[in-house]
């Protein structure tokens, strides 16, 4: 069993001016359905906030998602994704379009392609008094800058997957949200 809520709207063409748009929103939790596998003509960012399960992307091989996590849906990238059937997961999603998603990728607050991730266990330094000036911290560098990209056997992935086992898993990638700093 599952609940969910959902609202989906149509913005006018002056909304589409803005840029940004939102398409739908919505909360679920239990054991949902499994997603796809689609294609979509929007961005859509689903946060798993407890549970676990899985992302298959267009080269085939399943990762694994443990919240908290982000899924990450691209335009045009096929996807098929679901929460474990025992035990399911709570997600909230938000559906997204408009020209300034490529300024937020060129920006790297999100990646070009979709993928499952969790947040960077690198803990955030306390904020500095009032007035002060600082260096910045190498907490504040998001983890998938400072980093090299693990190798990859497929570029149409941004996750590195071991070699298939009689049942293709795959790791989470880290963060795509990067650091933000905090107020002067």
């Amino acid at each position: 069993m599952y609940h969910t809520w959902m609202r989906y709207f149509t913005p006018s063409p002056t909304h589409h001016k803005l840029g940004l748009v939102c398409l739908g929103v919505g909360l679920q939790h239990g054991t949902l359905p499994t997603v796809g596998p689609r294609t979509l003509d929007n961005h859509v960012a689903v946060v798993i906030n407890a549970g676990s399960g899985w992302y298959r992307g267009p080269d085939g091989r399943r990762a694994t998602v443990t919240a908290p996590a982000l899924i990450w849906l691209v335009p045009g990238i096929p996807h098929h994704y679901g929460p474990d059937p025992a035990t399911g997961w709570d997600e909230s999603f938000v559906d997204f379009t408009g020209p300034a998603t490529t300024t937020y990728t060129e920006l790297g607050y999100h990646r070009a392609r979709p993928a499952p991730s969790s947040p960077s266990p690198t803990p955030r330094p306390p904020a500095p008094a009032v007035g002060a000036s600082r260096a910045p911290h190498a907490a504040e560098t998001p983890s998938w800058k400072s980093r090299p990209a693990p190798p990859s056997t497929n570029s149409s992935s941004p996750c590195a997957a071991p070699a298939p086992t009689s049942e293709p898993t795959g790791t989470p990638c880290s963060s795509p949200w990067p650091a933000t700093p905090s107020s002067p």
